[in-house]
């Protein structure tokens, strides 16, 4: 009964945070845009309280979201007309920092981290998604992608493609691939929304199906013996889509990523950023060798399924079907 509980009150904290950031994507108010973020992360502040006995993460996260929206606030109710209509390099820098307190971005990397490897699945997929989409949409709107951003991203990016591989998790390489890839959403979002919407979807939808086959067998600390055959199979695949490994279809949002960056952008920055994204890249083939060398086939073949190998080969070709059509429509 008590667990029954439990899972209901999960449901109604992501359908909550679900409908907040709706409000935000339907809201051209800064206050409004404001106070959904910080709702959002009440929420789920509650839920890590709520559902974990580890209360260092709710406590940790709590303080890091509350410096953060204390800098919002003060600024944005102070300079807002300026911040609007004037792009003020020192304002913009402040708000800088803010985001980068509140989703995690060196130099503030290792508070997030570290609720990674103390959160459940369950809690990591909404930190990687909502919890990061919500923030980097409401800092779009009220900031610019200057230099300084640029180079300090760039850092973060160099940090945590080396930082991955000290004392190796797969709670580790998800949360710093989560951090990673802010780069990513944060200039597509200033370049174009609907480009932004469609990248954000398929990271979601992919990244759900990864944390909720950990979440079914149990995945905590690289034990893949729980995996059957198939769920094998199909964690490599979706693993290889997650990373954009090319010739997979998230190679294409990089693919464009990088001719939009390209088109403003020297070329020496378009190779550095292809070879963090190859050092970033080794992490996933280290998790896959880890995963290789400790799945057991024979012990497995009797192992619950959670999808048929009939219905995943169609259902891949829908959705590369379905992704190609919208990616040329936009």
């Amino acid at each position: 009964m008590l667990l029954l509980i439990f899972n209901k009150f999960n449901s109604l904290f992501l359908i909550s945070i679900i409908m907040f950031f709706f409000i935000m994507l339907n809201s051209t108010s800064i206050y409004i845009q404001w106070l959904s973020m910080e709702f959002s992360t009440i929420l789920m502040i509650s839920m890590i309280n709520i559902k974990s006995n580890n209360k260092i993460v709710s406590i940790l996260y709590f303080m890091m979201s509350s410096i953060s929206s204390l800098l919002i606030i003060i600024f944005i109710t102070l300079n807002y007309s300026q911040l609007y209509f004037i792009k003020n390099y020192d304002l913009n820098n402040i708000l800088m920092i803010s985001m980068f307190l509140k989703i995690g971005i060196f130099p503030f990397c290792f508070w997030m981290i570290k609720i990674y490897l103390l959160s459940s699945w369950k809690q990591i997929f909404i930190i990687s998604t909502f919890m990061k989409f919500i923030p980097i949409y409401f800092f779009s709107s009220i900031m610019y992608f200057s230099s300084t951003m640029m180079t300090i991203m760039l850092l973060n990016n160099i940090f945590l493609s080396l930082y991955t591989n000290l004392n190796f998790s797969i709670k580790k390489m998800f949360g710093c691939s989560s951090v990673f890839n802010s780069l990513f959403f944060f200039y597509i979002l200033q370049i174009n929304k609907n480009y932004f919407f469609l990248f954000m979807f398929i990271y979601l939808t992919l990244f759900f199906m990864i944390t909720f086959m950990l979440e079914f067998y149990n995945i905590y600390n690289q034990n893949f013996k729980n995996f059957s055959s198939k769920a094998y199979i199909i964690f490599i695949t979706l693993t290889f889509m997650y990373s954009m490994f090319p010739l997979f279809m998230t190679f294409l949002f990089k693919w464009e990523f990088i001719i939009l960056f390209n088109s403003i952008y020297s070329n020496n920055l378009i190779i550095l950023l292809l070879l963090l994204s190859m050092m970033m890249l080794w992490n996933y083939f280290t998790l896959l060798k880890t995963l290789m060398l400790k799945f057991n086939f024979y012990k497995n073949i009797m192992k619950i399924e959670i999808l048929s190998m009939k219905m995943l080969i169609p259902t891949i070709i829908f959705f590369y079907s379905m992704t190609f059509l919208i990616f040329n429509l936009i």
